[in-house]
């Protein structure tokens, strides 16, 4: 087995200045090393990163540290402790070379987070906040009788105010007290090149900022793959990025009935819904036959079915291809669920997430799929703690899907998208719709209005000024004027309600 811990140059710049902004100045490296160690598991993702600033790597070139020390130094006689960590993290046994590769990339990961994270907060009130976090995460992983994560939320909520911009005319600068609102949910309107993309990550690094790293965000990079792409934003907003494309979701969307017939048929019922409510084509045969597939391999799979018992199922019953086997071939081939026998997550509302979507097929079922995960997830934690004092309601995560209009413009699916922005509030949820063009809400079926708290209108051409009449409360001529004005909007300027006014905005980003 290998003897020693050899970090990269790079990294023993990192350390360097871990040491002086942890006050560990004429300390052993092997300290913050196992700090980085302990920093790196601690969030929850494989330890991948890549340094985007020149100037630092620059610096960093011929940088060599002062010891690169034994395993044995490294672990201080807690061997046992260390392998049994990696055991945990890859639910597998780690030995030999491969354990101290798997050390060696921690300590890496973990340098370059703590790096980046003490620009800002360093020394012992640093070492506190991650010792805080660690706490919360051991409260979050302990289990039940019945197997299922315990979640702890804290016990009060305070005001979780982001900054927005400035106004154009008073110079003013506007922030928003989001969890005080009764819908707090936003809905961004902006064409190619708004600068609707750098507002929404600023949104994000914001709410992650404000709430002390407690509020979450799933991300549902459905068109580019650009958010996925920002390793800035992905550090600065302590992202995890599942690219869908390259490895399965750790999720398997039949793990959670209970062991009785009963609740498997509710689940089966429920994943049908989904199927039905996002696939156009999917017809009652296609129900039925989903349904059946759903129940027996509950019977025939245990402790519970994947995406491809399931195809086995439909096949049994089937004498040639249809409609159904279509919608699940890319599930099963391209293997974007986890199968039965891999590792899985048991809650995804404490997860800040990046999942792109963008290369797949079925993605909008893909999404979906994961929507009514993290749906289900949020009803049974039940409603979010709320301040009396502050008005103020915690907000566990927010939900953000870009491209909505690809979602808005299909009745059935905005009709989950309504029910699920109506429920949401009081179980601590928030979404976040990024669209091209107010004309997006505009739909006979179903009214959004009343469901968007926060709209922000960048730079687009809608041909219709109903959107802006209602909710930003015009007569019909002034939208019309108003209507005109969107589209001459520079990059970055938006109008939007403030106080019940409407605002021209200079937005950050």
């Amino acid at each position: 087995m290998k003897s020693k811990i050899h970090i990269s140059d790079l990294a023993s710049y990192y350390l360097q200045n871990v040491k002086r902004r942890l006050n560990l100045t004429g300390q052993p490296n092997y300290i913050p090393m196992r700090i980085a160690f302990g920093r790196s598991l601690q969030v929850d993702r494989e330890p991948i990163f890549e340094e985007a600033n020149k100037e630092i790597l620059e610096k960093a070139r011929g940088v060599r540290g002062n010891e690169q020390p034994a395993v044995s130094t490294f672990e201080q006689d807690e061997g046992l402790i260390f392998q049994a960590l990696l055991s945990q993290k890859y639910q597998r046994k780690i030995e030999d070379d491969e354990y101290v590769d798997k050390i060696t990339a921690h300590v890496e990961h973990g340098l370059y987070l703590i790096y980046h994270e003490t620009e800002k907060l360093q020394g012992y009130d640093y070492l506190a906040a991650i010792a805080s976090k660690s706490e919360t995460a051991i409260k979050n992983k302990s289990k039940d009788e019945n197997n299922n994560i315990d979640f702890t939320d804290k016990p009060h909520a305070d005001i979780l105010s982001v900054r927005i911009g400035i106004d154009k005319e008073t110079q003013q600068p506007i922030q928003y007290q989001i969890n005080t609102a009764n819908n707090p949910h936003f809905g961004l309107m902006g064409g190619s090149g708004s600068g609707k993309t750098y507002f929404l990550k600023h949104l994000l690094r914001q709410i992650r900022q404000q709430s002390h790293y407690d509020t979450h965000f799933v991300f549902f990079d459905y068109a580019k793959g650009d958010i996925a792409g920002d390793t800035d934003f992905l550090r600065d907003t302590q992202a995890q990025l599942i690219d869908v494309k390259k490895r399965p979701l750790p999720l398997n969307i039949f793990a959670d009935a209970a062991p009785d017939e009963r609740e498997q048929k509710a689940t089966a019922e429920r994943i049908v819904g989904v199927f039905k409510n996002v696939e156009a084509s999917f017809g009652k045969v296609q129900e039925e036959s989903l349904y059946n597939a759903i129940v027996s391999s509950y019977q025939n799979y245990t402790p519970y079915p994947d995406f491809e018992n399931i195809r086995e199922e439909v096949q049994k019953n089937l004498k040639k291809a249809d409609t159904l086997t279509s919608i699940l071939r890319p599930l099963v081939e391209q293997h974007y669920f986890a199968a039965a026998d891999e590792m899985i997550w048991g809650t995804w509302t404490n997860k800040t997430l990046v999942i792109d979507i963008h290369q797949i097929e079925r993605k909008d079922l893909v999404c979906f799929l994961i929507l009514d995960r993290i749906f289900s997830e949020l009803k049974k934690l039940g409603d979010a703690p709320f301040n009396k004092e502050l008005n103020a309601r915690k907000i566990r995560t927010v939900v953000v899907i870009d491209e909505a209009h690809n979602f808005l413009s299909v009745p059935k699916r905005a009709q989950i998208l309504e029910r699920m922005i109506r429920e949401v509030r009081s179980m601590g949820g928030m979404v976040i719709l990024a669209s091209q063009s107010p004309d997006d809400y505009d739909t006979s079926n179903f009214d959004f209005l009343e469901l968007l708290e926060f709209p922000v209108v960048l730079k687009s051409t809608p041909k219709s000024h109903k959107f802006l009449e209602q909710k930003f409360s015009l007569s019909a001529g002034e939208a019309k004027e108003l209507l005109k004005e969107v589209g001459k909007l520079e990059q970055g300027e938006s109008y939007l309600l403030f106080n019940k006014n409407l605002n021209l905005v200079k937005l950050c980003k």
